[in-house]
């Protein structure tokens, strides 16, 4: 058998990866586009015995049920008003941590540090039955505050991860220059070494709203309120209805529920990924 050429070999390797990664989109694209689909039709063409990509006839009126339920808009300003906050909350303990993590040398820092990442490894399941007796004894259960303190607990350790290396990209001579200059240290941060990270800021925003607004268990157990529900409860709850799933409305839901990240990594597109790749030279 003939060893294949060089050119042969590049050209049979380029066609490898192409059909690997089509397969890798359209793992990722077809049940979004299947939704799509069925959000399009009717119910009776969404159980069909023979399913279709193609809705025929379309229509609207799955997505006008979905802006027209009596609760989504108080769902869908929680889920802004949880994910928003717990955010915010992570970034204004995280941004200082990091930067002291960063810039200082103190004893046990590395062990600190590890035990901060260990947190976030702690399953967020294995908390919820002494946090809800918690909550339940002091009577903070469907408290909106308690609830974005409890979704920025979960992402805090990573986002003070993510600030020390975003920040150890940062020369330390722009701090020691600002010193000689007669700044403070938190001058320094806020005026010189914020505006530097700006993109490792939204790249860290971005993850952090993405995973507060696709939380579910945590608003279920903590919030059984209907009025401090989020998207996501109120999606998951559209299955087990007493009355019946409806495929069309559900699949309608979820992707009204899906747009707000998504419209959002899209603004941020450009900055999420300078901010992933930020941290990965020093100096």
């Amino acid at each position: 058998m003939m060893p294949m050429r060089a050119g042969n070999a590049s050209l049979y390797n380029r066609g490898m990866l192409l059909v690997l990664a089509a397969l890798v989109v359209g793992s990722a694209l077809g049940p979004m586009l299947w939704a799509i689909s069925t959000s399009l039709k009717n119910e009776v063409n969404a159980v069909s015995a023979v399913p279709s990509l193609i809705p025929s006839p379309a229509t609207l009126s799955n997505y006008l049920s979905v802006f027209r339920h009596k609760t989504f808009g108080i769902e869908l300003l929680n889920s802004i008003v949880y994910a928003a906050g717990a955010v915010a909350i992570a970034l204004a303990v995280g941004i200082p941590a990091g930067y002291v993590a960063s810039r200082y040398a103190f004893p046990g820092k590395r062990t600190i540090m590890l035990i901060i990442l260990a947190t976030s490894m702690v399953p967020g399941v294995a908390l919820l039955v002494p946090t809800f007796y918690l909550l339940d004894h002091l009577g903070l259960l469907n408290n909106r505050f308690v609830l974005i303190v409890i979704l920025a607990s979960r992402i805090a350790p990573q986002t003070v991860w993510f600030m020390q290396n975003f920040i150890d990209a940062v020369p330390v001579e722009i701090d020691e220059a600002a010193h000689i200059d007669g700044a403070s240290r938190w001058q320094t941060l806020t005026k010189l070494v914020l505006p530097l990270i700006r993109p490792g800021i939204a790249a860290v925003a971005v993850i952090g709203a993405i995973t507060t607004w696709n939380d579910y268990i945590t608003i279920a157990v903590f919030a059984p309120e209907t009025t401090k529900r989020t998207l996501q409860v109120a999606l998951v709850n559209q299955v087990f209805d007493a009355v019946g799933i409806s495929w069309s409305f559900t699949m309608a839901f979820a992707i009204v529920a899906s747009l707000p990240v998504i419209l959002m990594f899209l603004l941020v597109q450009k900055w999420f990924i300078a901010g992933l790749t930020a941290g990965a030279v020093k100096g």
